[in-house]
């Protein structure tokens, strides 16, 4: 029996958020609170320019990316994009931390990954995956990965300092998180020892 074909919405959004090429760069200006760049070839010059919007500057927090930047600055920054008329979309924050980048590489959807629950919110659950460089928490899954049943809170599945293993849905590094799936892997057996299936319950929709 041939694999079913992916959802070609689902592909798209899986596209939008793999790693994209990273290009070398100078900055040129802000526009507002973006940064303006233009991409360097292997010899050093000028080509294309792109544009690098405010949440894309950096994972810190500061009133504005001229407290990072400076005009004349080469950068490295990943390519995510291109948006009106046809203008290329940089992320300088996918680059910022290498550690975190090389871990984020190495990851691919499918990959079985563990770790230890480090929050728990009716949002979703962080985890502290294995490997993930010091100081991060990288790993976050959406209350409807976590389970085939119903559930009123997150915490009815996990609690915090859980050791858990799940499967790898996406490593995207211009937000630097990994997207896992906990109900993928086999049973789970939620905080009160019942056994959750993997699965449909028998007569579920």
């Amino acid at each position: 029996m041939s694999e079913p074909s992916r959802d070609p919405r689902m592909q798209f959004l899986v596209d939008r958020l793999l790693p994209g090429t990273v290009r070398r760069a100078r900055v040129t200006g802000f526009d507002g609170e973006d940064v303006l760049v233009r991409l360097l070839d292997a010899a050093g010059e000028e080509g294309e320019t792109a544009r690098i919007p405010r949440h894309e500057a950096s994972t810190r927090s500061t009133a504005h990316p001229a407290e990072l930047f400076e005009v004349g600055q080469e950068i490295e920054a990943e390519e995510i994009g291109r948006w009106h008329e046809d203008r290329l979309l940089l992320s300088a924050r996918a680059c910022e931390n290498p550690a975190l980048r090389s871990f984020l590489l190495a990851l691919e959807p499918g990959d079985v990954v563990a770790g230890t629950v480090a929050g728990v919110h009716d949002f979703g659950v962080f985890v502290h995956l294995d490997g993930e460089p010091d100081g991060l928490c990288t790993g976050f899954i959406r209350v409807p990965d976590l389970t085939w049943d119903r559930v009123a809170h997150p915490s009815e599945v996990v609690e915090t300092g859980r050791r858990i293993t799940a499967e790898v849905i996406i490593a995207e590094t211009h937000s630097g998180q990994v997207a896992i799936s906990l109900k993928a892997r086999g049973r789970i057996r939620s905080c009160g020892s019942r056994t959750r299936s993997a699965g449909p319950s028998p007569g579920r929709l």
